[in-house]
């Protein structure tokens, strides 16, 4: 659950609000268990795992809360030059964005069918969606024996990571994407430095300045 409130929404029974313009200052969340559609997308990679491989649970290779802190720190300081949080508006621009570059099937992992942009509600529901989903990436995902991620300190590193080409492939893959962007996002670990990183520049709109993402 990821839900953000704007210094509009802290007060009492606001009025006259432009809500998709108020910025957001703060958020409550709480961890989502990983989905169904997630766990059947790893499952579905047939990483050549082992069948007691396939009895562990699924893990993160670049922490969870790594990206979540990143992601919600970029949402929270990247709305405009002076440091602001992103306008809600914005962090829907923004979500879109990282979903589309990290070719993210919306379909698959079950994007909720509403419009963001039409009411509080629509949009609580699909932010919290869209920020479960990325931190839940499938492709940095696993299942096997791993070294474990001290709490989110270190990067989870699958024991069968070179003894199995494709999952290698792909989870460094997936941390070079992260990396590239989740502007901030730390993803050094003791595999070695990540291929050189060319970032893309992206700004919603020509009227307003607006900082790149990432």
């Amino acid at each position: 659950m990821f839900i953000p409130y704007s210094e509009q929404d802290k007060q009492l029974n606001p009025t006259g609000s432009a809500w998709l313009q108020d910025r957001i200052v703060a958020f409550q969340r709480q961890r989502s268990p990983l989905s169904y559609a997630v766990r059947q997308t790893v499952v579905k990679f047939n990483d050549q795992m082992t069948e007691a491989d396939k009895k562990t649970v699924v893990k993160h290779f670049i922490p969870w809360i790594r990206i979540f802190r990143q992601v919600t720190t970029n949402i929270l300081t990247h709305g405009d030059q002076s440091g602001r949080g992103m306008t809600r508006a914005q962090s829907i621009e923004y979500l879109n964005w990282l979903i589309e570059k990290l070719k993210i099937n919306q379909t698959q992992l079950k994007r909720p069918d509403v419009n963001p942009k039409h009411d509080r509600y629509s949009y609580e529901v699909w932010i919290s969606w869209a920020v479960d989903t990325i931190c839940d990436w499938p492709e940095n995902l696993f299942q096997g024996q791993s070294t474990g991620d001290g709490g989110g300190n270190k990067v989870d590193i699958p024991k069968s990571l070179y003894t199995t080409p494709a999952l290698q492939q792909r989870v460094q893959e997936a941390r070079t994407k992260l990396k590239e962007f989740i502007q901030g996002l730390d993803v050094e670990h003791e595999i070695g430095d990540a291929p050189p990183i060319m970032y893309e520049e992206y700004i919603p709109g020509e009227d307003e300045w607006y900082l790149p993402y990432p």
